[in-house]
């Protein structure tokens, strides 16, 4: 890591990172049953909530493996969709192969009339509080709405994170708030560090068709109590054997790791160098290797399994 990337990452760790997240799909859900049809159709139960409140889900197939990862918030008229990088349109056309005809719900990619930037590191919530008052004291993925922006608290990324929705008019003006109270630019390569450090995983990498929600850490994201979806009898199996195949985990070496690398069960899949502790990676393992101490050879390369998130 070269220095001004150091100088940066030391920076969003001891403050606060702005990453640009406009590339990630945001979905707006209208109608009587704008919420009722994504919690017929994913892991978690999406009945009840608060105005203003959200919950993360996970869209599965029909053997358990995910389709994506998402957060939707319910607001006052309508229902807002996060996902994953470039995941809109897949989100939608999923989706939208479940409408039957006797459902209201009307689904509209957000993009690129609402944009998104997120804030990350521990003064996210100081900041994301001068963007709109009251931010602060949000709960995990619930919201605070003044007019075309929404923030919201995010996953702990460097110990917290906030993501800020707005129109693409605003948005400007609300980054250039955001760096004036001292918030760095974040690249998508430094924001990967970040995510890894933190035990975070994304899409193409741990969520993918390959693997189930339990697997990758998850668990908050799934019901048990909720009843049918698609997957959900392999989901509810995995959960009563109390035992998984194989876990999400972090890897540390010394030694240059490489995103896909086959190592002794399982895989790694995603990798960064890190200035806390060298080249570290997360990677699915099959349960005997995956306790943390763990040593792993791979040919000439030795890995250590390690708790997630990372020790800062």
């Amino acid at each position: 890591m070269n220095d001004s990337l150091l100088q940066r990452y030391n920076s969003i760790v001891t403050g606060c990172g702005l990453v640009d997240t406009s590339a990630k799909a945001r979905l707006w859900s209208s109608g009587r049953d704008r919420i009722d049809l994504i919690h017929r159709m994913s892991t978690n139960d999406l009945r009840n909530m608060a105005i203003n409140e959200g919950r993360a889900t996970i869209l599965t197939n029909a053997l358990a493996r995910m389709i994506d990862r998402i957060v939707v918030i319910n607001l006052k008229d309508r229902a807002l969709i996060l996902g994953s990088w470039g995941a809109a349109t897949r989100i939608r056309k999923w989706l939208s192969g479940y409408i039957f005809f006797n459902d209201e719900i009307k689904l509209e990619e957000a993009s690129p009339q609402w944009g998104q930037f997120d804030l990350v590191g521990r003064d996210a919530a100081a900041i994301a509080d001068s963007l709109i008052g009251g931010a602060s004291g949000l709960k995990k993925f619930s919201v605070i709405q003044n007019d075309e922006v929404i923030i919201g608290r995010g996953e702990a990324i460097k110990g917290d994170s906030f993501f800020v929705v707005a129109a693409s008019e605003q948005l400007p003006r609300l980054r250039q708030q955001a760096e004036a109270l001292g918030a760095v630019a974040c690249d998508r390569d430094l924001y990967n560090v970040l995510r890894i450090e933190s035990g975070i995983p994304e899409i193409d990498h741990e969520i993918s068709e390959e693997y189930i929600p339990l697997e990758a850490n998850l668990w908050e994201a799934v019901s048990f109590s909720k009843g049918c979806y698609i997957g959900q009898e392999i989901i509810a199996r995995m959960e009563s054997r109390g035992k998984l195949a194989k876990m999400l985990v972090g890897v540390e070496s010394a030694s240059p790791l490489m995103a896909g690398m086959k190592i002794e069960g399982g895989v790694i899949t995603s990798v960064a160098e890190s200035p806390r502790g060298g080249w570290i990676g997360l990677a699915y393992l099959k349960s005997p290797q995956a306790q943390a101490g763990t040593e792993i050879h791979h040919d000439d390369l030795v890995m250590r399994v390690a708790s997630l998130p990372f020790a800062s």
